[in-house]
């Protein structure tokens, strides 16, 4: 078989041989080469002939040292047989040691709890002083020297413990008698923990005070960690657990920072509603801040003192979100208003931007894309949802807010601003109804429905709106006139008040016409309402009265009238400041001195024309109702001097002297009023001349013919009124004066079909003037 290999081999190299040769000779030239060749492959048959010999001899050498140390391991393996069989012989002659053995042991056992006992001897007598010296430590704050007392008393009790423990036979009773020995051991360890966790519960104030406290405290929980994970390695080898153990203060120190982050969330005492309005702006500011602070802290101070393991950024983080979220659902669940919820809401958007969360000292840290949200959306659509509700509340609070400071600019030492044409005005109207329309639009985000309730509700509010605004008007007004001086520009600013009314009611249409739909330009405001007023002109001729008498039941219709009647309430105001200057003047009227002196008519004439600069910034419809309100009262002025019975005239000359005098005053008062304004209607300056002819007339037969004109057009006079009036001429005795009073208001009743109003209000007002303001409406 070998053989047959052999002569396989040998063909098979014959054979590459002639391949070889015949590529080398494919040619004629190469025949030179033959020697060369010849040579080439001899050194080559040389070499690898060398190299098999090599490989044959070493492969020898192995062989014979192999077979050298196979013949040692079977000397070897023969001697360990040998004494394998020694050791069973000399086994078998032990069987009966171990019974031999038992008192040594026993003997063994006591000797090593006698050791135990001896290397813990200093302790177990000195367990009471001890205890009071780690104490006494503890009260000086040297936390780490009472840790090692500690730490020496519990490792003499846990080693005595042991040794009893080991025993085959140990007994409880010795036990629980060791363990009531070290008894205050385990209180002074319940008490360091304690001292511990108070030290743990400062740690963002203490890292910046004086973190070395921190740092002893940690390396204290530290050690107790690590000997906790010792006696956990020992339970599991042995079963034996030293009692308090484990004690967990890595844990309980975790759990002791995240009750303080807890007491820090709820640490800020915030004011009700009642109290403050911006109780929740407030609160959740502080809360802001605090959070920015301490995570702050944990950033940069408290990772350089806690261990690594600990992650303790990314703990305080992971609490402060948690414990942000619990709080933000106790506020929930107490109940929020309108404005509050906004507050919330607009705080959330803003919680992972970067005024906290993604704050650039803290973004590095902290990917707010992975942080949960801190309120469900459920809650979040509650939120919304009650939104609507406390609306009301919002708009009251705006509502004064703005009234407040817009009440403190009209004491200001500088004029009132203008608009385009020159009127008087404030900036109130257009903050409180850019604040509406921002409501709006809030609530647009929500639903049209919405949006249209929120609309509604706005306006009813602006109707209460229109109350505070007319108390504000008569506070400034009683300030003023407890001190004239003050504030310096109170006609200015009563005149741009009232303008404010009919820019109210301009904003209040262009709601109204947004929310249809439609869409108004601004300045088509003021063509609008006049619009609205061409609707009210008959009524303006009739009663003289340009403000609104819209009989509507619907909030915008209200919200309109009632701002009208404050823009005539104030306008009234106005008024009172200019008879309070004429007051002396208006006294003076149809007395004695009257007669001959007409520097009384002429103050009255020069104070109008000079309040008249400033009435000329009202508003067009009601600088016409003031200035023929200023008519009115001056005529009412001079009724109530003529009826007052200022003077009593003893001859004819004296009455067609005051009467001619009466007439020259009416036509210089009604020329200087025809100047200032275009009145429409006859002019209450009429009233005068009637009063005139009664007083300078004649024959005293003609009176009842003289006296009935002016009854039957202003039928508002009194027979007292009349009676007075007949009575200053002093030719009528005081019985006929009445008796001709009373035929003359019984034949006007008669000739009257209704109980229609005057056309002008002067008599009625001579004795009891109503008083002016919006609250005696």
């Amino acid at each position: 078989m070998e053989k047959q290999r052999m002569s396989k081999a040998e063909i098979e190299a014959h054979e590459r041989a002639i391949k070889q040769v015949s590529t080398m000779l494919q040619r004629p030239d190469q025949l030179d080469k033959v020697e060369q060749f010849r040579r080439r492959i001899a050194r080559k048959k040389a070499s690898v002939e060398a190299r098999l010999k090599a490989a044959v001899q070493s492969q020898l050498d192995g062989v014979k040292t192999g077979i050298h140390q196979m013949t040692d391991a079977l000397k070897e393996v023969k001697e360990i047989k040998e004494h394998m069989s020694d050791v069973d012989e000399m086994y078998l002659s032990c069987g009966t040691l171990s019974d031999k053995m038992r008192d040594i042991k026993d003997i063994s056992s006591q000797h090593r709890q006698l050791v135990a006992a001896m290397e813990n001897l200093k302790h177990i007598f000195s367990v009471p002083e001890e205890v009071a010296k780690a104490r006494q430590m503890l009260a000086d704050g040297q936390l780490l020297e009472a840790h090692k007392v500690l730490t020496d008393l519990e490792t003499s009790r846990d080693d005595l413990l042991y040794e009893q423990y080991k025993l085959e036979n140990h007994s409880d009773q010795d036990i629980k008698q060791l363990q009531s020995f070290f008894a205050e051991a385990e209180k002074l360890s319940d008490e360091l923990g304690e001292a511990l966790f108070k030290v743990i519960a400062k740690t963002m104030y203490l890292v910046k005070k004086d973190s070395s406290k921190i740092v002893t405290v940690l390396r204290i929980v530290e050690r107790e960690h690590r000997a906790d994970t010792k006696m956990q390695e020992q339970e599991r080898a042995s079963g034996f657990l030293p009692p308090g153990r484990p004690k967990r203060w890595r844990e309980k120190a975790m759990e002791t920072i995240r009750q303080a982050v807890d007491n820090r969330i709820d640490s800020d005492v915030y004011d009700d509603r009642e109290a403050d309005k911006m109780w929740l702006v407030k609160h959740l500011e502080i809360l802001r801040r605090n959070i920015l602070e301490d995570l702050r802290l944990a950033r940069f101070l408290c990772i350089p003192c806690f261990p690594p393991a600990y992650n303790i950024f990314e703990q305080f983080l992971h609490w402060y979100h948690l414990s942000l979220a619990n709080h933000l659902h106790q506020i929930i669940q107490e109940g929020l208003i309108g404005n509050e919820i906004i507050s919330l809401l607009t705080w959330l958007n803003h919680y992972t931007g970067s005024e906290l969360m993604g704050h650039a000292e803290l973004s590095s840290h902290i990917d707010t894309n992975k942080l949960p949200a801190l309120l469900d959306d459920s809650v979040s659509e509650d939120l919304i949802r009650s939104y609507f509700v406390t609306t009301q509340d919002n708009m009251l609070t705006w509502t004064q807010k703005s009234l407040q400071q817009d009440s403190a600019d009209w004491r200001r030492e500088e004029e009132p601003e203008t608009d385009a044409d020159g009127y008087y005005r404030t900036s109130l109207p257009v903050i409180l109804f850019q604040m509406i329309q921002q409501t709006i639009q809030v609530a647009q985000t929500i639903s049209d429905d919405l949006k249209r309730r929120v609309f509604d509700v706005c306006i009813n509010e602006m109707n209460k709106f229109v109350r505070l605004y007319a108390e504000a008007i008569v506070s400034y007004k009683e300030e003023h006139f407890q001190d004239r001086e003050l504030p310096i520009f109170y006609p200015l600013y009563m005149v741009a008040v009232t303008n404010n009314c009919e820019a109210f009611t301009e904003f209040a249409v262009k709601l109204q016409r947004e929310m249809n739909g439609e869409k108004v330009q601004t300045e088509n405001l003021s063509s609008e309402l006049e619009l609205l007023q061409m609707d009210r002109e008959f009524n303006e001729i009739e009663n003289d009265n340009p403000f609104v008498n819209d009989e509507k039941d619907d909030p915008l219709a209200q919200f309109r009238r009632e701002m009208d009647q404050v823009a005539q309430a104030s306008c009234g105001y106005l008024l009172d400041e200019v008879f309070l200057d004429l007051k002396t003047h208006c006294t003076s009227l149809f007395t004695r001195s009257w007669l001959t002196d007409r520097s009384a008519v002429d103050t009255i004439c020069v104070t109008i024309e000079d309040y008249y600069t400033d009435y000329v910034h009202l508003r067009p419809r009601y600088f016409a109702w003031i200035m023929r309100e200023a008519e009115r009262r001056v005529v009412v002025e001079y009724l109530r001097a003529v009826l007052g019975r200022r003077i009593k005239m003893n001859n004819q000359s004296e009455r067609a002297k005051a009467g001619e005098k009466l007439l020259q005053e009416q036509q210089l008062l009604s020329s200087l009023f025809k100047k200032l304004h275009q009145p429409v209607g006859p002019s209450p300056c009429e009233a005068l001349i009637p009063i005139a002819e009664v007083i300078k007339l004649q024959d005293k037969s003609m009176m009842s013919l003289e006296l009935s004109g002016l009854v039957n057009k202003y039928n508002d006079a009194t027979v007292e009124q009349l009676t007075a009036l007949l009575a200053i001429r002093g030719d009528f005795s005081a019985s006929d004066a009445k008796e001709l009073a009373e035929e003359l208001k019984m034949d006007s009743r008669e000739s009257l079909t209704d109980d229609s109003e005057p056309e002008v209000r002067l008599f009625i007002d001579v004795d009891s003037a109503p008083a002016t303001g919006f609250f005696s409406k």
